[in-house]
């Protein structure tokens, strides 16, 4: 870390014996760096998120350019306005960090550090390369929890379409999608997604690597770059698909995707949407809706699922551009996808 922002910490502590503990992961084609830091005054472990974009850029897979950077860039900064305005929304339901401090440079304005909570000082020190059926069930279970909570909470700051995929800000890979059916259906599905009656907000990453688990079987979600509005199955499609094979999404998919619905309208009906601070409440939203609380979530249901196949088709759409060997492309996906396509 550098010396500079090491002091800057150091001062909002109030701790000039601060220092960094451990590296925990270099950031994406090298534009920073997580690691975490104890402070001896205050007896406590915090993890910053310092964020320096290089000079130059090695895309691991060869894409770059200035589009490219700048998404980058205002990644970070709509992860930083989700844990100073948003993060509070959230509960021990759909755990995550707490939010510190955020650390800006005056004088180089990509440049910034961001300070939250440990979690593993927490107890959220488990994460899986694979997941069992336990696992997968916890994080369906905090995704139902943060789309319910978010469902009708306005969000200004951040993405107006959640995930890193979504066709406007990824140009350069559909136009080296090869041509075909999928290439020609994909402002099509696009616009059906983003068109959805009922939106929440999206982690935009839901990944397995992006979940905490505890010993006790809570989890937290980390790493909001691409946090933004759109239909919850997004985030559910999304999550399956980084920890499923294809031989379980043929045998497993259609389960776990009843019990995420099950769990949503669960949050849904005790009504937790409306919990949050009346300043970011959408009433028009909640005005525009069937007074029965079991109509509409019932109709939100039928909408999402409706469009599940479009979501598997539009990753798909993105993955075919961006690595078209990629090893999420199997047979489940493309069979989705196939749904998906008009005839």
């Amino acid at each position: 870390m550098d010396t500079p922002v090491l002091q800057q910490i150091q001062r909002y502590w109030d701790d000039p014996q601060l220092y960094q503990v451990q590296t925990l992961q270099k950031l994406w084609s090298n534009y920073g760096e997580i690691a975490r830091y104890y402070s001896p005054k205050h007896d406590k472990n915090i993890i910053v998120k310092h964020i320096k974009p290089p000079s130059e850029v090695n895309h691991p897979r060869g894409w770059h350019s200035d589009v490219g950077h700048q998404r980058k860039v205002d990644s970070y900064r709509i992860e930083a306005d989700f844990y100073q305005y948003y993060a509070a929304f959230c509960n021990d339901d759909c755990y995550v960090p707490d939010y510190i401090a955020l650390i800006k440079d005056s004088v180089h304005t990509e440049q910034q550090t961001l300070l939250m909570e440990d979690l593993t000082s927490s107890g959220f020190s488990l994460t899986f390369n694979t997941a069992s059926d336990a696992h997968v069930k916890i994080v369906l279970n905090w995704l139902a929890h943060f789309h319910g909570r978010f469902l009708h909470i306005t969000t200004p700051e951040l993405w107006p379409v959640g995930s890193y995929w979504y066709l406007a800000t990824r140009q350069a890979e559909y136009n080296g999608m090869p041509a075909g059916p999928l290439k020609n259906s994909a402002q099509q599905i696009d616009s059906a997604l983003n068109s959805a009656r009922f939106k929440t907000l999206l982690h935009g990453d839901a990944k397995l690597a992006n979940f905490c688990f505890s010993d006790d079987g809570r989890v937290a979600a980390v790493d909001f770059q691409y946090v933004g509005r759109g239909i919850g199955i997004k985030d559910v499609m999304y999550f399956l698909g980084s920890c499923l094979p294809d031989g379980q999404l043929w045998a497993k998919h259609d389960e776990y995707i009843d019990y995420y619905f099950a769990q949503l309208k669960g949050v849904l009906l005790r009504g937790h949407v409306t919990e949050a601070n009346e300043d970011n409440v959408n009433k028009q939203a909640i005005a525009d809706l069937v007074p029965d609380n079991t109509v509409w979530a019932d109709e939100l249901e039928q909408e999402w699922r409706k469009l599940l196949p479009l979501a598997w088709a539009d990753f798909n759409r993105f993955l075919q551009g961006w690595s078209p060997e990629h090893i999420k492309i199997n047979d489940f996906m493309q069979a989705q996808t196939s749904l998906a396509l008009p005839g």
